[in-house]
């Protein structure tokens, strides 16, 4: 199979469905590789019948290990929880070295390919409604007290992450295409059969064709995860304070929140990798100046740093370890656009966020506002290439040349033509063009990527520059995910991680209204609510679309949207980086998944 294909999610799709079975393993030792290309030829096919299922190989464990320690400080979580499903998807990253998925991905081949880790096999319907699933046999928990992971664990982990208060993003779409509130109920209904401990059919409600490129893959991590169901019935929620048992090639040994969390490798031969380092901590350290610190004191051996203090590293022999691909990005998010569903939706005070010309002359205005050059190249260190459209990039489904071709004369930086488009839409401020309208910037940090706490700084004074009266608000990104996720009450400018996923999934994401919970009298299916009629057609056409020329079509149809109404502020994507010790660690190949460090148990030790 041509790697063109396998790096075009659009035609993976179509492969997935021919024959939707995921052979290999993650056990491979990764390699660099260069920028994906652009998407191969598009080809058009309906999806036949899935067919027989192929076995999976059993992975070749190396043993490089060592009785070293590793320690990583990284910038503070959103939510910093011994309970699973009261953290997101970046709350995750001191869970994920001790768990593992059904599925997940390589840093070299990013999101376009996917890879078996606890299931070895499976296969979907032609309409997107039956999968079949078969589990890896002899996947130990980490406590033999507690057996195998069988199809009891995967039902146990999917009603955690989708029970009432849940923080994972999972419960809304998970409910819906099975048609149930938990795992447990849709077996009740007949719709999830277990077949034996290691084989089980889903019949959903509703079409969804990536299940196994998203849902229950390592993108989003605290779906499906790993822990013991059988110890949750002997222990209840004390077990995730004092010991919870995973998978994971690490298992835990203590845990203060806010503080760290420790880990040692397993004392067995794990099944799919033997970490080099014998013992892993994670701390979460607020300061970047003591991150750095401990980095060079020797405290830590791997540290999240902002690209603008990397030379401050490599200067005293620190260096950069950076993920193959373009893994996350920047860009800035309008918030309180809430068009479709109308609830809290305040267009008279927010200008940015009407309809019809105003507010798109609005939102170029503050386009135009903004000089992306010094933010690439003095907070990235030029590390970055350009984004040219929010959730779209060259090698997913949907992407449109003009987009790239287009963007400096329409986004380009022009303050004189911001004041002069604010004018036209209405808001010429006082006499000397100030004061047109006040709007907050969010200040907030997320791990992975530390430079939107100076971007906020310099996108208020870009608009204060224009005439905006734009202000700080610091905040913990906690806070603000409760705002426009959980409320659907966000009303600012959000600079913000945006991680390369599966486009679909981001349409979700960004743009999906979805229908109004009479319960609660807000949407709850999306996440950031950039609300549009069309965004609606078009996600919930692609959760069942197989035809590749009409996902293509249709996808990009809502990129023309996004780019001409300037719905968003994009400005760059980047590869992830870490900076470490190279006496300590010699290699980290990682992918940055939605942002954060995965795959700690393949960073190798030097020799």
């Amino acid at each position: 199979m041509k790697l063109s294909v396998l790096r075009n999610p659009a035609v993976l799709i179509s492969i997935l469905l021919m024959f939707l079975v995921a052979c290999g393993s993650d056990s491979t030792t990764p390699t660099k590789a260069e920028p994906a290309a652009k998407p191969a030829a598009k080809t058009s096919s309906a999806a036949p019948t899935a067919k027989p299922k192929a076995a999976d190989k059993a992975p070749v464990v190396q043993d490089n290990r060592t009785d070293k320690s590793l320690h990583v400080v990284i910038t503070p979580m959103p939510q910093d929880t011994y309970l699973p499903w009261k953290a997101s998807q970046s709350g995750h990253l001191v869970f994920r070295p001790i768990i593992e998925n059904p599925a997940t991905i390589k840093p070299e081949t990013g999101v376009s390919k996917i890879y078996p880790q606890l299931f070895t096999s499976w296969e979907i319907s032609a309409d997107g409604q039956d999968y079949s699933f078969q589990i890896r046999e002899g996947v130990r928990f980490h406590d033999d007290q507690w057996g195998e992971f069988t199809v009891d664990d995967f039902i146990y982990n999917v009603d955690s992450s989708t029970q009432e208060g849940s923080l994972t993003g999972c419960a809304a779409s998970y409910k819906a295409f099975m048609g149930a509130d938990s795992a447990t109920q849709m077996k009740a209904n007949g719709d999830l059969k277990v077949t034996d401990d290691y084989n089980f059919t889903m019949h959903l409600a509703r079409p969804q064709v990536d299940l196994l490129s998203w849902w229950m893959n390592v993108l989003m991590v605290p779906c499906a995860q790993s822990f013991s169901s059988a110890q949750f019935a002997a222990e209840g929620e004390s077990m995730y304070e004092t010991g919870p048992s995973g998978t994971g090639a690490y298992q835990f040994t203590s845990r203060v929140l806010n503080e760290y969390a420790e880990m040692e490798r397993v004392p067995y031969d794990h099944w799919r990798v033997n970490p080099d380092f014998k013992t892993l901590k994670i701390s979460t350290v607020p300061e970047e100046a003591t991150r750095l610190a401990m980095l060079l004191a020797g405290e830590a051996d791997l540290a999240d740093l902002s690209k603008a203090i990397h030379d401050s590293a490599t200067e005293k022999g620190m260096v950069v370890f950076e993920s193959p691909l373009p893994a996350v990005g920047l860009t800035i998010l309008p918030l309180g656009q809430y068009q479709v569903s109308k609830v809290n939706y305040n267009p008279d005070a927010e200008p940015w966020t009407q309809t019809g010309e105003t507010g798109r002359l609005v939102r170029e205005a503050m386009n135009r506002a903004i000089d992306r050059a010094p933010i690439v190249n003095n907070l990235f260190k030029g590390r970055g290439v350009p984004m040219y459209n929010t959730t779209f990039h060259q090698t997913l489904e949907g992407w449109n040349d003009r987009w790239e071709e287009e963007f400096e004369a329409k986004y380009g930086y022009d303050p004189e033509l911001a004041k002069k488009l604010l004018d036209q839409a209405g808001y010429p401020g006082d006499s000397n063009g100030n004061n047109r309208f006040k709007i907050e910037v969010r200040q907030s940090s997320l791990p992975g990527l530390p430079e939107v706490i100076e971007v906020a700084q310099t996108v208020m004074q870009s608009l204060q520059a224009v005439g905006i009266d734009a202000y700080i608000k610091e905040t913990e990104f906690g806070k603000a995910l409760e705002e426009f996720r959980d409320r659907h009450d966000a009303h600012y400018l959000l600079p913000v991680r945006q991680t390369i996923r599966p486009l679909a999934a981001n349409m979700r994401i960004y743009y999906y209204t979805g229908p109004i919970d009479a319960e609660k009298g807000r949407p709850t299916r999306g996440v950031l609510y950039m609300e549009s009629p069309i965004a609606d057609r078009v996600y919930e056409q692609m959760l069942s679309e197989t035809d590749m020329d009409i996902r293509h079509k249709i996808s990009q149809e809502l990129g023309d949207y996004i780019y001409d109404e300037y719905q968003t502020i994009p400005v760059v994507n980047i590869k992830a980086t870490i900076v470490g010790n190279p006496d300590v660690v010699e290699d980290y190949s990682f992918g940055g998944v939605t942002g954060v460090f995965f795959n700690m148990e393949n960073i190798k030790a030097a020799r």
